[in-house]
Protein backbone atom coordinates (compact mmCIF):
# COMPACT_ATOMS: atom_id res chain seq x y z
CA UNK A 1 0.00 0.00 0.00
CA UNK A 2 2.81 2.21 0.56
CA UNK A 3 3.87 2.14 -3.04
CA UNK A 4 0.32 3.39 -4.15
CA UNK A 5 0.50 6.54 -1.94
CA UNK A 6 4.25 7.23 -3.04
CA UNK A 7 3.31 7.17 -6.40
CA UNK A 8 0.05 10.05 -5.83
CA UNK A 9 2.43 11.56 -3.92
CA UNK A 10 5.09 11.85 -6.76
CA UNK A 11 1.63 12.69 -9.13
CA UNK A 12 0.95 15.34 -7.12
CA UNK A 13 4.26 16.93 -6.74
CA UNK A 14 4.85 16.40 -10.47
CA UNK A 15 1.48 18.60 -10.48
CA UNK A 16 2.48 21.20 -8.64
CA UNK A 17 6.07 21.89 -10.62
CA UNK A 18 3.97 22.14 -13.57
CA UNK A 19 1.33 24.33 -12.41
CA UNK A 20 4.37 26.67 -11.23
CA UNK A 21 5.76 26.53 -14.38
CA UNK A 22 2.25 27.68 -16.26
CA UNK A 23 0.76 29.56 -13.60
CA UNK A 24 2.01 33.07 -14.81
CA UNK A 25 0.56 32.28 -18.80
CA UNK A 26 -2.21 34.25 -19.92
CA UNK A 27 -5.55 32.17 -19.15
CA UNK A 28 -6.03 31.24 -22.88
CA UNK A 29 -2.43 29.55 -23.15
CA UNK A 30 -2.56 28.04 -19.46
CA UNK A 31 -6.47 26.62 -20.96
CA UNK A 32 -4.32 25.44 -23.94
CA UNK A 33 -1.63 24.13 -21.81
CA UNK A 34 -3.96 22.12 -19.93
CA UNK A 35 -5.78 20.73 -22.72
CA UNK A 36 -2.30 19.36 -24.36
CA UNK A 37 -1.93 17.88 -20.98
CA UNK A 38 -5.55 16.71 -21.35
CA UNK A 39 -4.47 15.22 -24.98
CA UNK A 40 -1.34 13.46 -23.77
CA UNK A 41 -3.00 11.62 -20.71
CA UNK A 42 -5.81 10.15 -22.78
CA UNK A 43 -2.96 8.73 -25.78
CA UNK A 44 -1.10 7.27 -22.96
CA UNK A 45 -4.03 5.18 -22.68
CA UNK A 46 -4.48 4.74 -26.58
CA UNK A 47 -1.08 3.51 -26.31
CA UNK A 48 -1.14 0.91 -24.10
CA UNK A 49 -4.61 -0.28 -25.76
CA UNK A 50 -1.84 -0.58 -29.09
CA UNK A 51 0.54 -2.43 -27.26
CA UNK A 52 -1.41 -4.78 -25.14
CA UNK A 53 -5.44 -4.74 -26.67
CA UNK A 54 -7.00 -6.68 -29.26
CA UNK A 55 -8.39 -4.52 -32.02
CA UNK A 56 -11.65 -3.78 -30.45
CA UNK A 57 -9.88 -2.68 -27.65
CA UNK A 58 -7.73 0.25 -29.34
CA UNK A 59 -10.86 1.00 -31.87
CA UNK A 60 -13.04 1.95 -28.64
CA UNK A 61 -10.20 3.76 -26.65
CA UNK A 62 -9.25 5.65 -29.50
CA UNK A 63 -12.51 6.99 -30.30
CA UNK A 64 -13.47 7.54 -26.90
CA UNK A 65 -9.90 9.35 -26.83
CA UNK A 66 -10.99 11.57 -29.44
CA UNK A 67 -14.60 12.02 -28.39
CA UNK A 68 -13.25 13.25 -25.24
CA UNK A 69 -10.50 15.58 -26.50
CA UNK A 70 -13.17 16.93 -28.80
CA UNK A 71 -15.73 17.77 -26.34
CA UNK A 72 -13.29 19.27 -23.86
CA UNK A 73 -11.27 21.52 -26.51
CA UNK A 74 -14.59 23.09 -27.50
CA UNK A 75 -15.71 23.39 -24.06
CA UNK A 76 -12.18 25.07 -23.19
CA UNK A 77 -12.89 27.57 -25.57
CA UNK A 78 -16.13 28.42 -24.47
CA UNK A 79 -14.97 28.21 -20.54
CA UNK A 80 -11.36 27.53 -19.92
CA UNK A 81 -11.76 26.54 -16.28
CA UNK A 82 -13.51 23.43 -18.26
CA UNK A 83 -10.05 21.65 -18.85
CA UNK A 84 -9.39 21.39 -15.02
CA UNK A 85 -12.83 19.87 -14.57
CA UNK A 86 -12.12 17.43 -17.46
CA UNK A 87 -8.01 16.63 -15.89
CA UNK A 88 -10.35 16.02 -12.85
CA UNK A 89 -12.55 13.66 -13.67
CA UNK A 90 -9.55 11.90 -15.74
CA UNK A 91 -8.26 11.28 -12.42
CA UNK A 92 -11.17 9.05 -11.44
CA UNK A 93 -10.90 7.30 -14.51
CA UNK A 94 -7.41 6.66 -13.80
CA UNK A 95 -8.44 5.95 -10.37
CA UNK A 96 -10.93 3.49 -10.81
CA UNK A 97 -10.54 1.95 -14.25
CA UNK A 98 -7.06 2.82 -14.85
CA UNK A 99 -5.90 -0.15 -13.02
CA UNK A 100 -7.40 -2.83 -15.44
CA UNK A 101 -6.43 -1.49 -18.88
CA UNK A 102 -2.68 -2.74 -18.45
CA UNK A 103 -0.81 -0.05 -17.52
CA UNK A 104 1.71 -0.76 -14.41
CA UNK A 105 0.85 -0.28 -11.22
CA UNK A 106 2.35 2.67 -9.97
CA UNK A 107 1.00 4.72 -13.03
CA UNK A 108 -2.76 5.15 -11.73
CA UNK A 109 -2.12 6.42 -8.28
CA UNK A 110 0.65 8.72 -9.96
CA UNK A 111 -1.75 9.90 -12.52
CA UNK A 112 -4.68 10.39 -10.06
CA UNK A 113 -2.17 12.55 -8.12
CA UNK A 114 -1.37 14.67 -10.42
CA UNK A 115 -5.04 15.02 -12.11
CA UNK A 116 -6.15 15.99 -9.19
CA UNK A 117 -3.22 18.39 -8.23
CA UNK A 118 -3.70 19.89 -11.76
CA UNK A 119 -7.58 19.80 -11.52
CA UNK A 120 -8.23 21.70 -8.90
CA UNK A 121 -5.30 24.24 -9.75
CA UNK A 122 -6.37 25.08 -13.05
CA UNK A 123 -9.69 25.44 -11.84
CA UNK A 124 -8.61 28.11 -9.63
CA UNK A 125 -5.76 30.03 -11.31
CA UNK A 126 -8.36 30.02 -14.44
CA UNK A 127 -11.40 31.70 -12.53
CA UNK A 128 -8.80 33.96 -10.83
CA UNK A 129 -7.51 34.95 -14.57
CA UNK A 130 -11.03 35.47 -15.50
CA UNK A 131 -11.53 37.89 -13.17
CA UNK A 132 -8.29 39.88 -13.08
CA UNK A 133 -7.41 39.71 -16.37
CA UNK A 134 -8.31 42.16 -18.91
CA UNK A 135 -11.09 40.88 -21.55
CA UNK A 136 -8.71 40.88 -25.08
CA UNK A 137 -10.28 42.23 -28.38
Amino acid sequence: MSDFWLAAALGAGSGMLLLALFARLPARALAMQGFIAFAVMLGIYVGVRLATGTVSAILWETAFALVAAGIVQFLTLKWPPSVGIAILLHGGYDAFIGPHTGVAPWYPPLCAGFDLVVGVGLIVLLLYKARTEAPSD
